[in-house]
């Protein structure tokens, strides 16, 4: 299993939290302002709404932990961070558990669709970028097995305690 701050580095190396929250509200108030959107349901409106607020919480809780992880020189969980950050990775988990991955990405296309809306100029590739970049990032998120990390934390605090103790 690959460590969790180089695959949160990885995901997150285009800018800051708050810039990439200011992003993602940007392209979503774009998605429901448009002419696709004049036409959803009021459960289609109540679902992007839905979608809209998990994805600002998971986008935060990641940068929150990738930021704790940069702080305490650790590459992986420890069960000192996994106390700290108990409201982040139950925002991830809560993300992983919650949403069906084939949900999650008929959901992002449909987002991209809007964005790019037929626009073969510049504006269209940049939000196909965008887009993309939106999908990566939650789909990444999506497959971090935050639970068996979780696991796996408190299960190596455990063994060297023990080995302390021994």
């Amino acid at each position: 299993m690959e460590n969790l701050l180089t695959i949160l580095t990885r995901i997150t190396a285009c800018g800051t939290s708050a810039g990439f929250i200011e992003l993602v509200e940007n392209e979503l108030c774009n998605v429901i302002g448009s002419t696709s959107a004049n036409n959803w349901s009021p459960g289609q409106r109540a679902e992007f709404m839905m979608f809209y607020t998990i994805f600002r919480t998971t986008a935060t809780a990641a940068f929150n932990i990738k930021d704790a992880l940069e702080r305490a020189n650790a590459e992986d969980l420890t069960r000192e961070l996994v106390t700290e950050l108990e409201s982040d990775l139950y925002e991830l988990s809560s993300f992983q558990a919650g949403i069906e991955l084939d949900e999650l990405v008929a959901a992002l296309d449909q987002y991209i669709e809007i964005l790019v809306d037929g626009d073969k100029g510049i504006d269209g590739t940049i939000a196909a970028i965008t887009g993309n970049y939106f999908r990566t990032f939650f789909l990444t998120l999506h497959s971090l097995e935050i639970e068996e990390r979780i696991s796996i934390a408190k299960i190596n605090h455990h063994f060297s305690t023990v080995l302390y103790e021994y």
